[in-house]
């Protein structure tokens, strides 16, 4: 680990501040090591410094593959430009990918690889799309940087998967429980709600903060998954179809307003910190089980979607909510709710009350 230089001054890397009841801890921290405590003293000072130096030194030195391996292929390609310009969801599927790959294959020869070998490892997979997408990667890079001769994931193939519905999304009464089991002022509460109502994903509800609400009263983000924006509102007078759902907003802001800390994202760690994607699903998942509910939070995006359209979203309206690229995923909730409807009486009353309306027309005519 060496100071990386920015604009001719050194910047001290390793450094790690926390802040524990108004007092500033400072350490220096190592990846797979225990924290070094360090002197509570400006960075430049003389003592910080030598401090510094100490620990940096004492710290064992990280070693990387030895070159020409599948281990390290897989370090230069999360080094390399393409992989630092993906999307931060992307670059963590990668990485998990290239750490499995690495366990299993990492002190293999590069150049050994051969489409058979790919091709055992990505049916092995768990995820076998994923995996043959990070082998691509490796392989792309491998050849771009003349560390593979050949590309071994020529003819490769995943296995088709059989089509599943994925995580079901919750029922109104599952909603209700939850609220039961986490009052108001909880943080699982707070993470519920906010996931409840916008219907973002994980990676993008740890980002969510009152930074992004604009004068209009409406919650705009990028998300990090496609890069696409989602519009949610906020403070503004909701539209005519959605009135039914102000009283899941307002709780969403008694859920706000009863954990304000004055964080720059809502979800915030009681140290100001940027709560994790991972921590966050596993604080629903584990917070929906002691509610008696086996629900996730991939779940409540879901649901929201089904809610907008019970409440007579289009297809345009839900997607610009939820930020969804394809209307044919979002085409999916608006036709179930249209085939229940049709079958609890709610087209049929409607369907009546047309009739009705045109034959006063004609009989006033």
């Amino acid at each position: 680990m060496r100071p990386s230089l920015r604009r001719g001054v050194v910047s001290l890397t390793g450094i790690f501040v926390v802040r524990r009841r108004g007092k500033v801890y400072t350490y220096y921290r190592t990846k797979g090591q225990p924290l070094v405590p360090l002197p509570n003293l400006p960075h430049d000072h003389p003592d910080f410094l030598t401090a510094y130096a100490e620990a940096r030194r004492a710290a064992p030195k990280q070693k990387g593959r030895p070159a020409g391996t599948v281990g390290a292929l897989a370090e230069a390609a999360m080094r390399s430009d393409a992989f630092k310009a993906l999307s931060d969801v992307y670059r963590a599927t990668l990485h998990r990918h290239f750490d499995t790959i690495t366990k299993t294959a990492g002190d293999a020869p590069a150049k050994g690889l051969r489409p058979k070998h790919v091709q055992k490892n990505v049916i092995e997979a768990a995820s076998p799309v994923d995996r043959l997408k990070a082998w691509r990667f490796l392989a792309g890079h491998g050849m771009a940087a003349a560390l593979l001769d050949l590309d071994p994931t020529v003819g490769v193939r995943a296995p088709k998967r059989r089509k599943t519905t994925g995580h079901p999304p919750w029922t109104p009464d599952e909603v209700d429980a939850y609220r039961e089991r986490w009052p108001v002022g909880t943080v699982p509460r707070l993470a519920f709600e906010l996931m409840h109502w916008t219907g973002a994903r994980l990676s993008d509800a740890v980002h969510l903060g009152p930074g992004m609400v604009d004068r209009g009263g409406v919650l705009t983000f990028r998300q990090s998954k496609t890069r696409d924006p989602a519009y949610i509102p906020w403070t503004c007078p909701l539209p005519a179809w959605a009135a039914k759902l102000a009283e899941d907003r307002e709780k969403m802001h008694r859920a706000i307003e009863a954990a304000s800390g004055g964080h720059m994202t809502y979800l915030a760690t009681a140290h100001g910190q940027t709560r994790s994607s991972k921590a966050l699903g596993t604080l629903i998942r584990e917070s929906a089980r002691m509610a008696g509910i086996e629900k996730s939070a991939h779940g409540l995006r879901k649901a929201r979607a089904v809610a907008l359209a019970e409440a007579g979203a289009t297809t345009h309206q839900i997607a610009a909510w939820t930020g969804h690229v394809s209307l044919k995923e979002v085409e999916h909730y608006t036709r179930a709710t249209q085939r229940r409807a049709a079958v609890v009486g709610i087209e049929q009353e409607q369907n009546v009350a047309n009739t009705s309306a045109q034959s006063e027309k004609r009989g006033e005519k």
